[in-house]
């Protein structure tokens, strides 16, 4: 029995410390910081890479553009976009999914970074959405000239704008 403990003190002692050297490894680049829709104030330093991630779902029409800024702007640059699939739903056709957008810290200064989001009643490519409900008929009968019913307005995407201050 001593035997055995004598061989695997090494062995315990050797792995502890390699998962403590695990544990405080930072790893180098830990990857660009990453913001929600929540988060409309943005603070970076010069060179810094951030991503803004927020949901959408193709198959509701719900969806999120990059307006602002352009691509060469001189505090904030536009670095793509990429889609990720949530957790626990990459066999479910119509499963919802993360929008990632990734931008670098150009330059000190302010700038506004502005998203579209586009949804199936508010849409972004000048559809006009399915209405969601029918007249009911009345008793009371129509005049026989009578005007079509104003049509309501389509409903405007959603701006998130997020302000980025860069130093």
């Amino acid at each position: 029995m001593s035997t055995v403990r004598s061989l695997l003190r090494p062995a315990s002692a050797t792995a502890a410390a390699l998962l403590l050297a695990t544990a405080c490894d930072s790893g180098g680049d830990a990857g660009p910081a990453r913001y929600g829709p929540a988060d409309t104030r943005i603070t970076a330093h010069v060179g810094d890479r951030f991503e803004i991630a927020v949901q959408a779902n193709a198959s509701t029409r719900e969806d999120w553009h990059l307006v602002a800024p352009g691509p060469s702007a001189p505090v904030v640059r536009g670095r793509g976009s990429r889609t990720e699939t949530d957790p626990g739903t990459e066999e479910m056709d119509g499963a919802p999914h993360t929008v990632v957008f990734t931008f670098e810290a150009a330059g000190p200064g302010s700038a506004r970074i502005v998203l579209l989001h586009c949804t199936f009643a508010a849409p972004c490519d000048g559809r006009t959405p399915v209405p969601t409900s029918t007249p009911t008929a009345t008793a009371t009968p129509a005049p026989t000239a009578s005007p079509e019913p104003a049509a309501s307005p389509t409903p405007r995407p959603e701006r998130r704008v997020y302000s980025v201050t860069v130093g």
